[in-house]
């Protein structure tokens, strides 16, 4: 995709001889000289350079579902072994505490606001525009604007061919994956969660979302997470002799909570030990996930890939509170305390990554990008102004790391929790902004991870200044920011009924 900006020459340019580069240019048309920018060409056996990418994105994991952070009650023996790969990053964040904004930071390497996507997209727009609330939430895009340079498009000139296999939920039609620079997009569309996890993945209890229009053919029986890792498992192996990114950004563990029933029988047996836990068909997800990840690693073994294979682990937001246990983190998803936006992070890099090393630094799902761009080589072409930082340096642990402020923006009115605001993290300490109604809570993370203590009164020329420091990121030039409604309405609380989305409900759970 051709994106709208110039270029000049030097001057001193102009004086060369530019036979030669005609020469050129001629051989490469004529198919007789060096491949064109983006075309993935095969590589020679053992052939050095960049690595291939594997981008696993699971969909609402909370921080604590994995074993690995400490769950005794799910089982990811897989995911496990990827991170004693790896490195796990403990204090890793998404951009937003929803699945469209954040993706969007891991597409473009910028913050939500400044890719101008702040809140979800969904069909039933209650959260983007109240009619008596507080503010009036920015009017932001709900697709990635062509001045966006994706992260395939930045991939390809290195010679990357890419596939989007899953959840997209950044646009419509118009703007999904292969109109984005994908080469390749399997299940991948305009909504955020599947209408159902079993074939032939159709509801009529929705009408805004009765299919999946991106997922052709299948077999009775098929579960969803099974089938979108078999369109993976068949990506890697047409391309093992090309330099491949893969973004298999799986549907669950959203809901509607559907998993194979002897999975949730199994964990029902656990439940009964272990009473604590909020839902066996969630569990049951989840190992439907960590199975997907043992057999992309699987294959990747197979095919004598493994090292030269990039692989990354991340959750787009953090856990729905009504159906997994975030504790000791806050609350969850669409709230900005520390369960709605800590996540997993898991990334191996062959010969750069120490196995089975751990990472505290702070880190953010936009810096997931330029980290991609930089494992590429010189030859990939990021965007600019980017807000991400590499990882690269953590990932060799090396010390030169300059840590910095992160900011969360989400001025919008989620269901349920309806509490639009804005964050900042400095050091180890986070101060929450809220708009509706209007306050502060400063929080010190390192002595009180579960937000319990608000510090803002003990702490007031702490919280000014990290208030001033929200403020001045939020009046960077070209935002699209909320404004105060006029039509406000102190009441309008008890007077508007909390509307209901799926991933709101817990859901009777289902297994087939």
């Amino acid at each position: 995709m051709s994106k709208r900006r110039s270029f000049s020459l030097p001057a001193t340019l102009l004086h060369f001889d530019l036979r030669p580069c005609l020469l050129c240019l001629w051989l490469a048309i004529a198919g007789l000289g060096s491949p064109a920018l983006g075309r993935a060409e095969p590589m020679a056996a053992g052939e050095p350079g960049p690595p291939n990418i594997v981008f696993i994105l699971i969909d609402d994991m909370g921080w604590m579902d994995l074993g690995v952070q400490g769950s005794t009650f799910y089982e990811t023996p897989n995911i496990d072994a990827l991170a004693s790969r790896g490195m796990r990053f403990t204090q890793a964040y998404a951009n937003a505490p929803v699945c469209s904004p954040s993706r969007a930071s891991l597409m473009t390497g910028r913050t939500p606001v400044r890719a101008g996507f702040t809140g979800h997209i969904t069909p039933l727009g209650f959260h983007r525009f109240p009619n008596h609330g507080r503010i009036i939430p920015p009017q932001d895009y709900t697709f990635l604007r062509d001045r966006e340079v994706t992260l395939p498009e930045a991939l390809k000139p290195a010679g990357y061919v890419s596939a989007s296999i899953g959840k997209w939920h950044l646009g419509s039609q118009s703007h999904w994956p292969d109109r984005v620079g994908f080469d390749l997009n399997v299940g991948g569309y305009t909504q955020g969660m599947p209408p159902s996890y079993f074939f032939p993945y159709k509801t009529t209890a929705l009408q805004w979302n009765p299919s999946i229009p991106t997922l052709p053919g299948g077999r009775e029986g098929e579960y969803l997470t099974d089938r979108l890792t078999d369109e993976a498992l068949a990506f890697i192996e047409e391309h093992r002799d090309r330099r491949f990114f893969l973004y298999l950004s799986h549907y669950t563990v959203h809901t509607p909570l559907e998993a194979p029933e002897a999975l949730i029988e199994k964990y029902r047996d656990k439940q009964k030990r272990d009473p604590s836990q909020i839902n066996p068909a969630y569990a049951a997800m989840v190992e439907t996930a960590d199975r997907s990840v043992g057999r992309i690693v699987r294959k990747l073994d197979q095919l004598g890939l493994s090292g030269n294979t990039a692989i990354i682990f991340f959750s787009d937001n953090g856990g729905l509170s009504s159906v997994t246990r975030n504790q000791p983190l806050r609350l969850g998803k669409t709230f900005l305390y520390e369960g709605g936006i800590r996540v997993p992070l898991i990334v191996h890099w062959p010969g750069n990554t120490v196995p089975g090393s751990v990472s505290d630094v702070p880190v953010m799902g936009a810096d997931l990008y330029p980290t991609l761009v930089e494992m590429a080589g010189e030859a990939a072409r990021p965007g600019e102004d980017l807000d991400g930082k590499s990882l690269a340096p953590l990932l060799r642990g090396e010390t030169r790391w300059e840590r910095r402020d992160l900011f969360w923006y989400y001025p919008h009115y989620a269901p349920v929790t309806r509490q639009p605001g804005a964050a900042i993290r400095s050091g180890d300490f986070k101060l929450i902004r809220h708009y509706d109604p209007p306050g502060i809570e400063l929080y010190d993370l390192a002595r009180d991870i579960g937000e319990q203590r608000d510090l803002s009164g003990e702490m007031p020329g702490k919280a000014r200044q990290l208030q001033e420091r929200l403020e001045t990121w939020l009046q960077a030039d070209g935002l699209i920011l909320h404004r105060l409604n006029p039509a406000y309405d102190p009441q309008w609380r008890a007077k508007t009924p909390s509307p209901n989305e799926p991933w709101n409900k817990v859901m009777e759970p289902s297994g087939k």
